[in-house]
């Protein structure tokens, strides 16, 4: 297995030149070894590290890892469907008097208990439900209406 990994980008970046230079670098070392008084030749580090490993063919080229794959989106939120919609629809079906009576409106609040205060509360600070909201479908069918009917977009 090759000893040395070089970066694509850094391999680029000698533009086509790395082989050469790297066997003119290996052939002046074997030159300067019969040598007498001259100075070593001396190249860029890289190309140093690679001629003393034993040629290009110790030389691992690394591609950069892909760019990771975007997450698959989120589910889409569940329709809003308009408060206003949902009051009218219960009407026309002919029981807004049910409903108001279940979620005891009108009524002191020192009379609920707190799940009934809290329902009561939730129902009138909405100004839109989700068509999948669990606790107005709940309520709905309680009223004996078709929650996918009343809620629908």
């Amino acid at each position: 297995m090759p000893g040395i990994e070089i970066a694509r980008a850094v391999y680029d970046g000698f533009a086509g030149t790395l082989e050469g230079r790297v066997e003119a670098f290996i052939a002046a070392l074997e030159d300067h070894r019969t040598s007498v008084g001259l100075p070593a030749p001396v190249e860029a580090p890289l190309v140093e590290a690679i001629a003393r490993a034993g040629g290009m063919s110790e030389v691992t080229i690394v591609d950069p890892p892909p760019p990771p794959t975007p997450p698959d989106p989120s589910p889409a939120a569940p329709p809003l469907i308009p408060k206003l919609a949902v009051v009218e629809r219960v009407g026309v079906a002919g029981k807004l008097r049910d409903a108001r009576a279940a979620l005891k409106i009108g009524r002191p609040d020192a009379e609920l208990s707190d799940a009934e205060l809290l329902l009561r509360e939730r129902w009138e600070a909405a100004s839109t439900i989700a068509q999948d909201d669990v606790q107005v479908r709940g309520f709905l069918a309680a009223l004996g209406l078709d929650p996918d009917a009343i809620l629908a977009v």
